[in-house]
């Protein structure tokens, strides 16, 4: 900025106007000559002393005086001394500035600086570009990731949901089929597990009692009657191979086909230390239970399903299903279509055993010639290799779906309810919530009349009123109300402009009059006055153009297979949504009801209202509910939560096993540590796997 204020420089425009007025300009100056006579600026002028003044021009017009440009005037001439030289050296020699640079100078600095600034701001936002798309490729990569193990675990079928994509045979039919799988599937499981008995029976004699010579020096004998009686078994699991052959025609490689091969495997060791000889006994014991467990899954599999169609047979079509939306688990309209695909969905374990089993497999086979190759080199290849086979087959492995799924069947067919197996379960019980209705915290018989009280009205009127707005709302005491009316003779009159208030009421217009009708709450936040010693804690209040006319006490019987659900969800930390219509039905009445604070969800009237619609229409069935009341619907979707845990849980543990098995064996066969290795510890090694897999399923009954 400039060094002169702006006054300064209006002060001295001034005086040179007053100096130079009256003026004639006679000469005209070029730029030219003016910068060649003073250049761009001039040297600061000290002051002069004073002197007598010159004497004037006779006339003004003489002489032009240029006022604006005076003529330096000579200096007087002083005496030299050194301390003036040095002052006049050191002080720099000031030059005046025109206003015009001083403003140029200074818009190039602004706009420098902003230049600048802007500068700095696109350099910050394109690094806060990257860093969001970073961020985002992170998100996609981990997206990517999470996708590929679903699609290993929990792909989700291609199926409509409204039309199956096949024709669904009828219920009785179903039965049937899976009444005679069950018939060929049991017998079968009954004759493989006397010869796993005995051949456990006879691993574990080997290893713990003294047997005669005659045993021990006979190789026909020891080793004929173990391969003989594994040969028994795979001839009694006949059925266990037709369900194999089936699948494989499916292009499905289950447990049943690596029990297959362990089983030829172990007979080649069989016959190769009958012919041989060998130092160790063949695994013949932990190769029986790996059959008997296959052949027992199957069964399990086809007895869970027989008990789901048994009940939907017996009960024909069903007053309810359950089906999934975003607010959670909803109990709809009975409707049996897509019941019978989803029950007979392959489960989490069966997908699973599709895609890692063949895996596990072909890395133990591989480990295996690794083994036989190197310098260990075992007298028994075969021995080996059937060794880490098993290792590879852990018993919990095909039980982690079928065991689960059977005990729920069983459990839930006593309160009057079936899961669609497990793709039913999954789809009611994905996410932590279930809406409830009236209907389900009250049913029918649970609400009654307590008393009436009329303030200056008829009683044939009010009560027209009030069944006029309750049948609108769909009230859960029109009924109550209809009956009192229909006693009195009397018919509800029309309601126009029904709305439904947040409050908790509704209301509308009846020949020119709003009509109210809700909870206490409801009639004070309208304005409505209520009598000071009011001691109804439940009910329903009219009001007709702001004043009171009736109050209807309501009783609520609280149900205890009520307060058994809400106490159950409590536990399992599932979330209730209320979708009621009642405005007495609060998280604060249920809490004073039922003594329990399950934490339930109070949406805002228009959510309860859509939500209600849901209710009513018909999705597909994933689960059937026979009972009335809120705790069959409860064990249901309780019952799905617990079956999906226990499903995933046994088949992480039992992939755990197999790959610790693998392991392990391979590491004893490659140190040849054959003692450690022994055919009773590899059977007390598969036993102590399966032992926290069976409990683990035995969870699904507990609620």
């Amino acid at each position: 900025m400039s060094k002169y204020t702006e006054e300064e420089l209006n002060r001295a425009l001034s005086d040179t106007a007053e100096l130079i007025r009256g003026v004639p300009v006679s000469e005209e100056f070029a730029l030219e000559d003016i910068l060649a006579e003073f250049g761009t600026g001039a040297p600061a002028v000290p002051a002069a002393p004073e002197q007598p003044p010159a004497e004037e021009p006779a006339s003004p017009a003489e002489e032009p005086v240029c006022t604006s440009c005076p003529e330096p005037v000579p200096e007087p001439a002083e005496p030299e001394s050194p301390m003036a030289d040095s002052k006049e050296s050191a002080a720099p020699r000031e030059r005046l500035v025109s206003l015009e640079d001083v403003m140029d100078r200074t818009v190039s600095a602004v706009m420098e600086e902003e230049s600048a600034q802007r500068r700095q701001e696109m350099q910050q936002q394109e690094r806060e570009t990257r860093k969001l798309r970073r961020a985002a490729l992170r998100r996609a990569r981990l997206a990517a990731a999470r996708r590929f193990a679903r699609s290993l675990t929990d792909k989700r079928e291609s199926l409509p949901a409204e039309e199956p994509v096949r024709q669904e045979p009828d219920m009785a039919d179903a039965e049937f089929d899976q009444k005679r799988l069950c018939r060929r599937h049991r017998g079968a499981t009954l004759r493989c597990l006397i010869p796993a008995v005995l051949l456990v029976g006879i691993t574990a004699a080997e290893a713990l009692v003294p047997l005669p010579e005659v045993w021990t020096n006979t190789p026909c004998l020891r080793f004929g009657a173990a391969g003989g009686l594994l040969l028994l078994q795979a001839l009694f699991a006949l059925p266990l191979w037709r369900d194999m052959i089936g699948n494989l025609r499916d292009k499905c490689f289950t447990s049943a086909g690596g029990a297959f091969l362990l089983t030829l495997i172990c007979l080649g060791d069989c016959v190769w230390c009958l012919f041989k000889g060998g130092a160790h006994p063949p695994l013949t014991g932990a190769v029986a239970l790996v059959v008997f467990c296959c052949q027992w899954s199957v069964y399990l599999r086809c007895a869970g399903r027989r008990e789901c169609f048994r009940l939907a047979d017996l009960g024909g079509t069903p007053p309810w299903s359950v089906e999934k939306t975003e607010a959670g688990a909803v109990k709809q309209q009975g409707r049996m279509e897509g019941f019978y695909t989803h029950t007979m969905t392959p489960d989490l374990p069966q997908r699973w055993q599709n895609s890692v089993l063949p895996l596990l497999l072909a890395t133990a086979c591989v480990l295996a010639g690794v083994v036989c190759l190197s310098d260990v080199k075992p007298e028994q290849p075969m021995w080996v290799l059937s060794a880490l086979l098993t290792a590879a087959m852990p018993l919990c492995l095909p039980l982690a779906g079928p065991l689960p799924m059977y005990l729920l069947s069983r459990r839930l067919s006593h309160s009057g309810c079936a899961v669609a197996g497990y793709c039913g379960a999954r789809a009611i019980s994905g996410v932590k919530r279930m809406v409830i209705t009236d209907e389900d915290l009250y049913p029918a018989g649970t609400l009654a009349l307590n008393g009436m009280k009329i303030y200056g009205e008829e009683l044939g009127r009010v009560l027209s009123y009030a069944v006029a707005v309750a049948r609108a709302a769909d009230s859960q005491a029109l009924p109550i109300l209809e009956q009192l009316l229909s006693d009195q003779g009397g018919r509800a009159e029309e309601l126009d402009d029904f709305r439904w208030f947040e409050e908790g009421g509704a209301g509308g217009t009846i020949h020119g009059e709003t009509v109210l009708l809700g909870s206490t709450y409801f009639m004070r936040k309208q304005k409505v006055r209520l009598p000071k010693e009011l001691k109804v804690s439940s009910g329903l209040f009219l009001a007709v153009d702001g004043q009171l006319t009736a109050i209807f006490a309501l009783r609520y019987q609280p149900s205890r297979n009520v307060d058994w659900a809400l106490r159950a969800l409590r536990r399992n930390r599932v979330t209730p949504v209320l979708a009621v219509r009642g405005c007495n039905i609060t998280p604060v009445f249920l809490r004073r009801s039922f003594k329990v604070d399950a934490k339930p969800i109070y949406p805002d009237v228009e959510t309860r209202l859509s939500l209600l619609e849901k209710t009513r229409e018909r999705g597909p069935a994933y689960a059937l509910v026979y009972r009335d009341g809120l705790m069959p619907y409860a064990e249901t979707v309780l019952g799905s939560r617990k079956l999906l845990l226990a499903v995933r849980l046994v088949t992480a543990l039992s992939t755990l096993a197999a790959a610790a098995g693998i392991l392990l064996c391979y590491y004893l066969t490659g140190v040849g540590g054959y003692a450690s290795l022994t055919p009773l510890r590899l059977i007390l090694f598969q036993l102590l796997w399966l032992l926290p897999g069976l409990l683990l399923a035995g969870q699904v009954k507990h609620f």
